[in-house]
């Protein structure tokens, strides 16, 4: 665990050593890709800082390629770049960067900020309020929110979908998709009918089973139907779901190399089981493979499993090598398990894989109606859209009133004509920091949210505004009176 600084020269790891002064956390300098993948994968620390200037690391690349690793996918990424493209800032945020930081000649971020910036994503489920000097202005405007996510599967009514959204039963929003485009779907909306109930296969919080609804849905619903039987071919269903905790790097390494793209089963790895109950909640796994070092090290935790089996289909297997953790105790203790007296190759793996697919309950099992998107295609992804409004606005964040909860550290870009009137862009990106429920007790929701890839100029031009509207209010500013009354 840890922060790791990847940067051939020594300035970056200075200025966040420095930043971080105050701050009992281990950092580690990288100096080539090499040694920066290496130590993502032995080690697992919580943040990456890399250098996006690098030419010999491209960032874009190197992020999404940690980022599909098994077990790297929880490592949060902030890149310092002294690149203000918005397309190189686009395809940071796509390949999965938390945040970009712009540093250049004479300019650059604020240790104070920058530290700030570590605590929330070391702690960004509940972060403290205080971290952040947030001094907003009243910022009352339309906008229109937008956010990403990914579908699972599809039928000619309809998907399954994963989400930074937690919608409820009921509640609607409207999508934008390549595929709905290609079949001319018009005013495509998804009802959320069920969530949370197969366990996620990508990384979003929710996973939400909704209905199709469009402008013809009899129309498209036959266009769909169509357009799945045409393409069964193409479909790709893991059925089974993995999940590992292993602690020793090595095992690791074999068990990514076990992980083939035709398999019929999709992984997740953890190094530990401090978070055991709630990666059971949020993986619902068919499958666990635990190395039994880690049992004994919190066996209350582990106990957790005992009920969890009894109400889902989920069936157990423990390893180790080392006699000192030997299997017959541990049947005794864990009936509800398998016990294994070595490592779990990958024949042992495939046949238990083909034993539980013949086992799967029927709504688990694969279905020629519904169509399942590899993650690779760019069928599979998906912008989910929203009225919004704003309510204010700050240096590093503003605030904003939906009509549904979206959680902490969500991605979302919002847009509005009153943006250009700062002189910024009409789109803004920005991460949820934290929501509660909308304070004049509507249905929506208060979400305070902070400024992605903000560089230089767009700070400074928030800085003018919000100065400007302190000091004349709102609609005069507004209006292009920003004199100071006499």
């Amino acid at each position: 665990m840890g922060i790791a600084v990847i940067d051939q020269g020594p300035e970056l790891f200075w200025f966040v050593s420095n930043a971080l002064i105050q701050d009992e956390i281990h950092l580690k300098h990288l100096q080539t890709i090499q040694a920066g993948e290496h130590n993502i994968l032995q080690e697992l620390p919580e943040i990456v800082i890399l250098n996006g200037d690098n030419k010999t690391l491209l960032p874009e690349k190197f992020i999404n390629k940690m980022r599909n690793h098994v077990f790297a996918r929880n490592t949060h990424f902030i890149v310092v770049t002294a690149d203000t493209s918005v397309e190189f800032k686009k395809n940071l945020l796509i390949a999965g960067a938390g945040q970009i930081v712009y540093r250049g000649k004479g300019y650059g971020p604020s240790p104070k900020y920058f530290s700030s910036l570590i605590k929330w994503f070391l702690n960004s489920k509940n972060p403290d309020p205080q971290i952040f000097d947030y001094k907003p202005v009243p910022f009352p405007a339309d906008a229109e929110f937008t956010s990403f996510g990914r579908i699972g599967w599809i039928s000619s009514t309809h998907c399954m979908i994963e989400a930074n959204l937690d919608l409820n039963p009921g509640q609607s929003i409207e999508i934008t998709n390549t595929l709905f485009e290609e079949l001319e779907i018009k005013n495509a909306k998804l009802v959320c009918v069920e969530k949370n109930t197969v366990g996620r296969y990508y990384q979003y919080a929710n996973s939400i089973l909704c209905k199709i609804t469009s402008k013809d849905i009899h129309k498209d619903s036959k266009t769909l139907e169509n357009w799945i039987l045409n393409n069964q071919n193409l479909s790709k269903h893991k059925p089974i779901k993995v999940v590992y905790f292993e602690n020793d790097p090595d095992y690791r390494e074999e068990i990514k190399q076990m992980i083939k793209v035709g398999s019929a089963f999709c992984a997740r790895g953890y190094p530990d089981i401090k978070d055991f109950q709630e990666v059971l909640d949020y993986q619902l796994p068919h499958l666990i493979l635990i190395n039994r070092s880690l049992i004994q090290q919190d066996k209350a935790k582990f106990e957790a499993l005992r009920s969890f089996v009894k109400t889902h289909f989920c069936f157990c297997v423990t390893y180790s090598e080392s006699e000192v953790f030997n299997s017959e105790e541990f049947k005794k203790l864990y009936e509800f398990a398998m016990h294994v007296p070595k490592h779990i190759d990958l024949p042992l793996l495939e046949s238990m894989v083909l034993k539980l697919e013949n086992k799967l309950p029927e709504n688990l099992k694969t279905d020629s109606k519904k169509f399942y998107f590899n993650k690779h295609s760019v069928n599979s992804r998906l912008s989910l859209h929203a009225n919004c409004k704003i309510t204010e606005l700050a240096l590093n964040g503003t605030g904003v009133l939906l009509p549904f909860e979206i959680n902490n550290f969500c991605a979302c870009e919002i847009s509005s004509n009153v943006f250009p009137i700062m002189e910024l862009g009409r789109a803004q990106y920005f991460r949820s920091f934290n929501s509660k429920k909308s304070p004049d007790n509507s249905n929506g929701y208060f979400h305070r949210l902070v400024f992605m890839g903000q560089n230089v100029k767009d700070k400074e031009l928030v800085k003018n505004g919000t100065e400007s509207i302190a000091l004349v209010g709102y609609e005069r500013w507004l209006k292009g009176d920003i004199e100071p009354l006499s």
